[in-house]
């Protein structure tokens, strides 16, 4: 029943779109974007800080949390500092090494 309904609401929109003669876009909300650039902003300096804190609290240096995770030196340090990202595999190759989850370093609940 309620895959019925979503196929009818699925085809409507469909039937709906086709319909239009001229397709115009909606303008971003520029306070919506900024909200999610300000929780971008704050996330990422959440990890950064954490990923500090962790690597002092270990003792490791850049050299050997590069050894132990296979990434480099300079990758960890930007990180750190806020300049780039870890792809989702090489913060989960980086908790194992801290010995924590993943959920923990990013403060959520993904798997």
């Amino acid at each position: 029943m309620i895959d019925d309904q979503l196929v009818k609401r699925i085809r409507n929109t469909v039937l709906d779109l086709q319909e239009q003669k001229e397709r115009s876009l909606t303008p971003v909300d520029t306070a919506e974007e900024k909200l999610r650039q300000s929780v971008s902003t704050a996330a990422r300096s959440r990890v950064s800080s954490l990923l500090r804190q962790l690597r002092g609290a270990h003792g490791y240096s850049y050299e050997t949390l590069a050894a132990e995770s296979g990434l480099s030196q300079q990758l960890l340090y930007d990180v750190e500092y806020k300049e780039r990202r870890l792809t989702l595999d090489q913060l989960r190759t980086v908790a194992n090494c801290y010995g924590i989850g993943v959920n923990d370093l990013l403060g959520v609940d993904i798997e």
